[in-house]
């Protein structure tokens, strides 16, 4: 199946000889080396951080659009943002550079190039940059012969670019799928995973191997191989900045959990894409919706947004330690849905515990309609098990509401396009 396929995309032989050797190197490595794949010990807790795409995009066209210009200048501020603001004692770390850094064309020795207008000191520079803050730097590339946006990409070039990546400093690499055959996704991804872990640098490897296998090729994704071979994955399409977006986004979760939630974990997560913070297309209930949704599911909490227009008040549910601490959560458990009265109550149990039996949990009633809804809730139907009881915070607030016995039931109102958000903890 690979020569015909490499056919198609007019591959050498020579260029399939070395192909094919690669795919026998990489299998029977493989075999010996498993437990190094499966678990690099990294991303123990989802990814915190900043990534250029949702905002930037490919932004090229420097001269006179400077505020949506991604050059060197752009990255250097939001690490200082982070180092300065708070973001980095919150836990942000990884800044990370989408599609369109590279020039159009690798050098004479095949390896890639930054665009050395917007980023004239090149990659090595910039992870410096980054490290000597304290924060981590990464890094884009795409499986295909280019990017999505067109730009070189990795196919013929898997261990080179792993090593210069690892070169460079770089500590956390997204890869795409565009341009892909399902059967080079399944293949490619689990050999670009390989060449980096023979660098030995340890980074971040983030995949959108399911989201191709559904949206573009129409199949199931199996998450039992893909949760082996990457520490996150995208399943869903871009976010957008839109409400409309976000909660497509939510219902996506929401319907697929039973697949999702059985392969997600500590190094290992459902990536629902980037936050629209900052974009000024949220209202603040919509905002709270998306943190309290993304952290109930222990997923990835990614910025992209210009910096210096997050409001104050995005700047607060941003840093809310209460809040952080359910996303980040050791256990890394995806919280599971429930419908009541047209409003999803995510629940999650998570630590501190009680001695070894009682856990916290944090619930999160969703409405995504306009219209309030009324929802009685019974905690203790829903594996609150604290003989002693149990204390509610409500997350947004920070205030310590009242203690309820497992038998006890909440009468709330939940508003239209918003979210409430208790932590309970055990008494």
């Amino acid at each position: 199946m690979y020569t015909s396929q490499m056919i198609k995309d007019g591959v050498t032989s020579s260029k399939m000889f070395y192909f094919r050797r690669a795919i026998l190197t990489v299998f029977f490595t493989l075999l010996l080396h498993e437990a190094n794949l499966l678990e690099n010990g990294l991303a123990r807790t989802p990814p915190m951080g900043w990534m250029s795409w949702g905002y930037y995009m490919c932004g090229i066209k420097c001269e006179g659009n400077e505020s949506k210009c991604l050059n060197e200048q752009l990255i250097m501020s939001v690490a200082d943002s982070f180092y300065r603001d708070g973001y980095q004692e919150a836990g942000y770390e990884y800044i990370i550079v989408d599609d369109c850094w590279s020039e159009r064309a690798r050098d004479e020795h095949g390896k890639l190039v930054a665009d050395r207008k917007r980023f004239p000191r090149g990659m090595k520079f910039l992870g410096d940059y980054i490290h000597a803050r304290g924060l981590k730097f990464g890094m884009y590339t795409n499986i295909a012969d280019v990017t999505c946006m067109r730009y070189p990409g990795s196919k013929q070039y898997l261990s080179l670019d792993a090593h210069t990546f690892a070169e460079w400093g770089v500590d956390y690499l997204k890869v795409d799928g565009c341009f892909v055959s399902e059967d080079f996704l399944n293949v490619g991804y689990i050999m670009l995973g390989q060449y980096l872990n023979m660098t030995k640098r340890p980074m971040v490897y983030s995949c959108s191997w399911p989201y191709y296998i559904e949206f573009i090729h129409k199949k199931q994704p199996d998450y039992q191989v893909i949760s082996k071979y990457c520490n996150m994955w995208r399943n869903f399409h871009d976010v957008q900045t839109s409400w409309e977006a976000l909660a497509g986004i939510v219902q996506h979760y929401r319907r697929g959990y039973r697949d999702m939630a059985p392969h997600h974990g500590p190094g290992q997560w459902n990536d629902p894409d980037m936050l629209i913070f900052g974009t000024g297309v949220l209202t603040r209930s919509q905002s709270r919706i998306q943190l309290a949704v993304y952290a109930m599911l222990s997923a990835p909490i990614l910025l992209s947004c210009d910096m210096n227009k997050i409001t104050q008040y995005e700047k607060t549910l941003l840093q809310n330690l209460d809040l952080i601490a359910v996303a980040q959560d050791p256990l890394g458990i995806m919280a599971r849905p429930y419908m009541f009265n047209g409003v999803i109550v995510w629940i999650k149990p998570h630590l501190p515990k009680k001695g070894d039996a009682y856990p916290s949990f944090s619930f999160a009633l969703v409405n995504l309609d306009i219209e309030d809804s009324h929802v009685n809730l019974t905690p203790g139907l829903y594996g609150l098990n604290s003989t002693d009881g149990y204390t509610v915070l409500d997350v947004f607030s920070g205030h310590y509401l009242r203690n309820l016995t497992t038998k006890d039931t909440l009468s709330l109102l939940v508003p239209g396009q918003d979210v409430i958000m208790y932590t309970m903890y055990p008494l």
